[in-house]
């Protein structure tokens, strides 16, 4: 699973928090299949928020701060290790020892 964050205006931190907050509102409004997939993208987007070290990203990856043109997504692999990639490149992932989506 990947999604792609709008960073043109926000840090990478900002953008998941938005990201997750919208996706909770929409929720009941969206149909049985519609759910399915938003609980997925919410589960990621909470693994985020709880567990990736947004200073230190920012930090390491000026395109993580914001207000860039690069496409950038956060993702899970199918072992649950997430990733985050700039421009289809990968440019960081966790350890797969992070709780389980």
């Amino acid at each position: 699973m990947e999604i792609i964050l709008d960073l043109h205006r926000h840090c990478i931190q900002t953008a998941v928090k938005q990201k997750y907050n919208r996706l909770i509102a929409d929720y009941f409004k969206s149909s049985a299949e519609n759910q399915e997939i938003m609980e997925s993208e919410i589960a990621l987007l909470k693994t985020a928020l709880e567990n990736l070290d947004f200073g230190s990203l920012r930090s390491e990856f000026p395109a993580l701060r914001g207000g860039g043109l690069e496409k950038i997504s956060l993702g899970a692999w199918t072992d649950n290790t997430l990733f985050i990639s700039v421009n289809g490149k990968v440019i960081y992932e966790t350890h797969s020892n992070h709780p389980s989506l």
